[in-house]
């Protein structure tokens, strides 16, 4: 099972459809629409169009926002963010150069997050079935099909408020730990054992009356979990203080171009927490979902990114 997650995390980055395109300048990180709109033009086009979250920009399209609508764009080669208003609108894109901001390795780590960012799926998945009445079944939501670094866990499925639940987690060497609880979160328990370094482990959930679900992962090597925190470091150093969702975006592309979803979906709920009507947050995390397996909770983050960001009434 280990060798099946590291072949469908590499292959997924290896794949035609995973190639980062080549004159990708800028993604669009935020998204305000307000009583106004945001519109791109490509280079050499006639017509403006609304702008996506997450829409990749290269060089020589143009982006505008009209009334009191805001944009933020993250460019490559270092070179920060650029808010977008009706003031400083239109704003052509040129090509990418190497900005004053952080260490050429930082500038590469934010190339990578780019490159997930660009690709990121902006349709929702197709067939999602309706969930039936009653109590749903405890599907496992964090951590699945996932990298995750050495560190204590949060556990989160499915699950209603006052609803009991029995959580099992299991390694290498057997059962690690099993607990009772009521709700859908398990912080990993004080007394467990600690998670084993370059090991997989299965979470297994079960309620009354629903068949148990279970969801994989898998622990770093500790050195690769020590480059990915120094990874991490130097990206805050050059995103500079204070938390913003274009910051957030930037850190949950990174580790989700490397398959940490758990970490990655971490990051961008808690962007939410403080932003909540940023389209952008809801179409990564529903990109998260998606690659995870969780194609209903993917539809509705994908509606609700859509919700935001059409054209309110004047």
């Amino acid at each position: 099972m280990t060798v099946l997650i590291v072949l469908a995390f590499v292959l997924g980055l290896t794949s035609p459809g995973f190639a980062q395109p080549p004159d990708t300048v800028g993604v669009v990180t935020e998204i305000k629409p307000g009583r106004g709109r945001v519109e791109v033009k490509s280079s050499g086009a006639a017509d403006w169009r609304p702008a996506g979250p997450l829409s990749a920009l290269r060089a020589g399209d143009a982006i505008r926002a009209t009334d009191d609508a805001v944009a933020v764009v993250l460019l490559a080669g270092g070179r920060g963010t650029r808010r977008i208003d009706a003031a400083a609108s239109p704003v052509v894109l040129d090509t990418a150069g190497a900005g004053d901001s952080g260490s050429q390795k930082a500038r590469t780590l934010v190339a990578q997050s780019l490159r997930f960012l660009s690709l990121t799926t902006k349709e929702a998945p197709k067939g999602v079935l309706a969930t039936r009445g009653g109590a749903p079944p405890p599907i496992v939501l964090s951590p699945r099909q996932a990298f995750v670094r050495p560190a204590p866990l949060t556990f989160e499925w499915v699950g209603g408020a006052r609803a009991r639940y029995t959580v099992r987690l299991t390694g290498p060497a057997g059962i690690v730990f099993e607990r009772d609880v009521v709700g859908g979160r398990l912080a990993y328990p004080d007394g467990a054992p600690a998670l084993q370094p370059d090991a997989q482990y299965t979470i297994e959930v079960r309620t009354e009356g629903r068949a148990p679900q279970t969801a994989t992962f898998q622990v770093l090597a500790a050195e690769r979990a020590r480059d990915i925190d120094r990874d991490l470091a130097e990206l805050d150093a050059m995103l500079g203080p204070g938390a913003t969702s274009s910051t957030a975006i930037v850190r949950a592309g990174y580790l989700a171009e490397r398959g940490l979803f758990h970490d990655a979906r971490e990051i961008v709920v808690g962007a939410l927490r403080n932003d909540p009507d940023q389209a952008a947050l809801y179409l990564l995390l529903a990109n998260i979902y998606d690659r995870t397996g969780l194609r209903a909770q993917a539809a509705e983050a994908y509606a609700e990114a859509e919700f935001l960001t059409m054209e309110k009434p004047r």
